[in-house]
């Protein structure tokens, strides 16, 4: 019996060492599985933290590589655009170079047209201004015509037949009588003209082919000094050799002859022809 309880009592032993080394067996498989657990999980975290590093890296490069191109895009379009704007300031330069020369080409053309317009005006107001004296003087002309009608009709009808000679505007009458200079002058004055003034060359040669003996001219001594008869002095003069003399109250004739020709002075109280004038060009407005 002692037996029997001491193998029951051994038996509850025999069977709580074989539970306790079940249990701790468990304990231990439960531990494995929980290292294994760990382990696993510890290398799933180590792979995931891998695979996330890789994929920060490979976002890296990415970045890295899109910055390097982005900026290799930027550089060639900052060369192109430098070149282009280049190119475009040079055209724009020869461009603006050649509208300025053909500014200034027609700023140089403006100023000669401005100046060919001033001289045009000029002459312009010139062409008025001798056309207002050219009317003037056709009125005077007109004028004239009538008086020199009125004074032609009237020296027709003189008792005296004369002759009247024409040249250069000019009539000339040659008085025959033999007067003093004052009368010879005076003579001249009833027929409209005055002793003659000689102002060219070619109006003493004329007078010196017609004339073939002495006639008085429109010549005199005033205050010493040598005066034609409207007050104006000796220009020109076509006194013969040793003449003239300066006598007191002398006075000028005019002679040719085969010896010679030219002006001489005489005594105003002589008696000779007289050559009259009567001029048609205007002086002072006036014929």
């Amino acid at each position: 019996m002692s037996e029997s309880i001491y193998q029951n009592e051994g038996q509850p032993e025999t069977l709580d060492r074989g539970k306790r080394e079940e249990k701790t067996v468990d304990i231990y498989e439960c531990l494995d599985s929980v290292r294994n657990t760990e382990r696993q999980q510890a290398l799933q975290h180590t792979g995931s933290v891998s695979a996330e590093n890789r994929r920060h890296r490979s976002v890296q490069v990415c970045l890295w590589l899109l910055c390097v191109l982005l900026l290799t895009a930027v550089m060639v379009l900052c060369v192109y655009f430098t070149t282009d704007r280049n190119r475009l300031l040079t055209h724009n330069y020869d461009h603006l170079k050649k509208l300025s020369h053909e500014l200034q080409v027609a700023l140089e053309e403006n100023e000669h047209l401005l100046t060919n317009t001033s001289k045009l005006i000029e002459e312009k107001s010139q062409c008025l201004l001798n056309t207002r004296y050219l009317s003037e003087e056709r009125d005077l002309l007109m004028n004239e015509s009538t008086e020199l009608k009125g004074w032609f009709t009237e020296q027709d009808q003189r008792s005296d037949h004369f002759k009247w000679i024409y040249y250069n505007f000019s009539f000339y009458y040659f008085v025959s009588e033999w007067k003093t200079w004052s009368d010879s002058r005076e003579a001249c004055k009833q027929r409209g003209a005055d002793l003659m003034i000689i102002n060219s060359k070619e109006e003493q040669v004329i007078i010196q082919k017609i004339t073939s003996s002495k006639f008085w001219i429109g010549l005199s001594t005033e205050e010493g000094a040598w005066k034609w008869v409207d007050g104006t002095a000796v220009t020109a003069s076509y006194w013969m050799n040793g003449f003239p003399k300066y006598f007191s109250q002398n006075c000028a004739v005019t002679s040719s002859s085969s010896s010679s020709s030219g002006w001489s002075d005489c005594l105003c109280k002589d008696r000779y022809g007289g050559i009259c004038e009567k001029r048609m060009f205007i002086q002072n407005g006036k014929f």
